[in-house]
């Protein structure tokens, strides 16, 4: 009996519980550790202050979805599939902390979660499969579902409080018309390890309101509780560099998070928000609102992994007229190019990173020799939260046979496992190199 079935045979209560933690006190404990993206980037005072109230007007607006409780559903996952998922994902962190270990987030274009996860753990899809109904009767409105499994390390911090959001959402017209965001979005967050208390559960502040701001309206509200000192400088320049367009794309999700972590840590200090959990058996799925305030960086470290797939689930996404993707919220063509070509870039280096040498490889390989990325939007594979792409095409990669490319991938599975070890390939340290110049 290996270690995930072990596990897998742990009694378990099941039941929802606190978690003795509060919003506040965590999301403090979020934006300290957010705050020094902030250092990479020299600010004119002047400029800034010309640009942020009171020299200028915000456009605040925020997004209220209908409430939806949290409930606890067990997912189709046998032993089988446990073990397989447990096994790949370990493999792929691997592979990621070859080449991502200074990361601060999770969220950026060329990690292997997220949408990525797909080309990197081969159970996955069958989880995807498998699970189909499930999602259905609890989330009927599900247009799209894309799956995110990720390990929480052995005396390490999960990411801290964080809560969806979109670039749909930062236009105050596009939430009054509901339009280029999800209004339903859920998440399937299965447990593949059991989580009690002493394991870094998965934390949800379910009494917490459930709303989805722009950072606008997030700035005027620190103001009102009374922001200053250091505490404003620092917010001042996250919401400067983020209102003039001068973050990077790997650190535009990092100042948005320490953001509305400030904003939590504000709102929430008078009227204390507990965090709660569930003491999970394995293939037990925490559905919740993903505009709902969840994770938590502030419980003890453990000894012991904590292993999860979570299938994230959007309703279909309605954009303005001639548009159909985030995408299209970027007026100038350039820009828009550039973008393409750096989606294409990101995931040519993906694919590096298991062998292939060249995307055109790939695409041969699930599609034949109809499809070649010449001739194909990158956007097409595969959602992308950071341009608000949610709506999946017909080229959506977790709706193909990937059996050839997950064979491909167990083999370089069974080879870190036998060797001990992952060596990136010399063509993704050039690919790499080439995505961050």
């Amino acid at each position: 009996m290996n270690d995930a079935t072990a596990e897998a045979e742990t009694p378990v209560t099941g039941t929802y519980q606190k978690t003795g933690t509060f919003l506040h006190t965590s999301a403090a404990a979020h934006a300290q550790q957010l705050a020094p993206v902030l250092d990479k980037y020299t600010v004119d005072k002047g400029e800034m202050a010309s640009r942020l109230p009171p020299g200028r007007a915000l456009n605040p607006s925020c997004f209220y979805p209908e409430v939806t409780p949290t409930e606890v559903v067990p997912m189709n996952l046998d032993d089988d599939l446990a073990d397989n998922l447990a096994r790949q994902l370990r493999c792929q962190a691997v592979i990621q902390e070859s080449f991502a270990a200074a990361s601060i987030g999770s969220y950026f274009p060329v990690s292997t979660m997220f949408e990525n996860c797909v080309l990197f753990v081969p159970s996955a899809k069958r989880f995807y499969d498998l699970n189909q109904d499930i999602v259905q009767e609890h989330f009927p409105e599900v247009e799209t579902a894309v799956v995110n499994a990720f390990i929480v390390p052995a005396n390490k911090k999960p990411y801290g409080t964080h809560a969806a959001s979109s670039i749909g959402l930062q236009v105050p017209s596009l939430v009054k018309k509901r339009l280029g965001f999800p209004t339903e979005y859920r998440s399937f967050h299965t447990a593949l390890t059991p989580t009690p208390l002493d394991r870094q559960p998965f934390v949800i502040f379910e009494e917490a309101e459930v709303e989805a701001p722009n950072l606008q309206y997030v700035y005027e509200k620190m103001l009102e509780y009374g922001l200053a000192g250091e505490e404003k400088a620092a917010v001042d320049k996250a919401l400067f560099l983020f209102l003039e367009g001068n973050l990077s794309e790997i650190d535009l999700p990092s100042v948005r998070d320490f953001l509305m972590a400030k904003y939590w840590e504000m709102r929430y200090a008078d009227t204390p928000s507990p965090g709660y959990y569930c003491d999970s058996r394995v293939g037990d799925a925490l559905v919740f609102d993903n505009y709902r305030v969840h994770a938590d960086g502030t419980l003890p470290m453990t000894s012991k992994d904590r292993l999860t797939i979570d299938l994230r689930c959007f309703n279909r996404v309605h954009y303005p007229r001639g548009m159909s993707s985030g995408l299209d919220f970027i007026v100038d063509p350039d820009e828009r190019a550039y973008q393409t070509r750096r989606k294409w870039a990101s995931i040519e280096f993906l694919l590096a990173t298991l062998g292939y040498e060249s995307v055109d490889e790939f695409l041969r390989l699930v599609f034949g020799s109809k499809v070649r990325a010449d001739s194909m939007d990158p956007f097409r594979l595969m959602t992308d939260l950071q341009y608000g792409i949610y709506n999946k095409s017909d080229y959506h990669l977790l709706d193909q046979n990937l059996d050839d490319h997950y064979e491909r991938v167990e083999r370089l599975y069974e080879r870190i496992v036998k060797d001990g070890e992952y060596v990136l390939p010399d063509r993704a340290k050039d690919c790499l190199k080439a995505f961050s110049n």
